[in-house]
């Protein structure tokens, strides 16, 4: 397989099938989702998320999209979750999923077994990074990995049903989601409307 350079920082991409790729592989703006194996993952990231700065005192450095082992899960919990909801990670029944800038863990999705369902939840991506397709690639590889053979099901904020349904997510009542996910969740915030049920069904294709 021939070297990919990466562009310098101010250059403009001038190959569209370059363009393309990183639109797929990693663009909010792009409503398509390579599927790749997680080491392919990890090797094309690397030549297309170059060491580069994106604002004042935020720097990319070579990025990789990897599923954590449990010893590696606390670190979900203290370089990410404490910004977001106090999450804890559950060895037992979770899969994390993150994206790594460097060493720095800069974003992170899980899916958890229920008795009857699998849900997503816990996604987050620290606010410096956030618009550059980090948000896709880890959801891309959770899919991946634990959507194969069992539906998804997560909850969203209105605001991002449109980022998941490009993910292939489509929106649901909340009686159809599983009685395990349904009775822990609660009703207030689905009465409310500040979040909204949604499925992805096993091994369907994005839009």
């Amino acid at each position: 397989m021939p070297t990919i350079s990466a562009p310098a920082e101010d250059d403009r991409f001038n190959e569209d099938l370059t363009l393309l790729t990183l639109y797929n592989l990693a663009g909010e703006e792009s409503n398509q989702l390579l599927s790749l194996r997680p080491k392919v993952l990890k090797a094309v990231s690397r030549h297309f998320f170059p060491q580069r700065s994106t604002g004042p005192g935020t720097i990319i450095e070579n990025v990789e999209v990897r599923e954590l082992n449990p010893s590696e899960m606390v670190r979900a919990e203290k370089e990410l979750w404490r910004h977001y909801q106090q999450q804890k990670a559950d060895i037992r029944h979770d899969r994390l999923f993150a994206v790594f800038s460097g060493q720095r863990i800069i974003g992170v999705a899980r899916c958890s077994r229920h008795d009857d369902g699998l849900e997503v939840d816990a996604v987050y991506v620290i606010e410096e990074y956030r618009l550059k397709g980090f948000a896709r690639s880890v959801m891309g590889l959770l899919i991946e990995e634990c959507g194969r053979s069992e539906p998804l099901y997560m909850r969203s904020r209105p605001e991002l049903v449109p980022f998941y349904e490009s993910l292939g997510f489509y929106l649901i009542g909340r009686d159809e989601l599983p009685h395990s996910i349904r009775d822990r969740l609660g009703s207030g915030s689905e009465r409310s409307g500040t979040i909204v049920p949604m499925r992805r069904e096993a091994g369907s294709q994005e839009k």
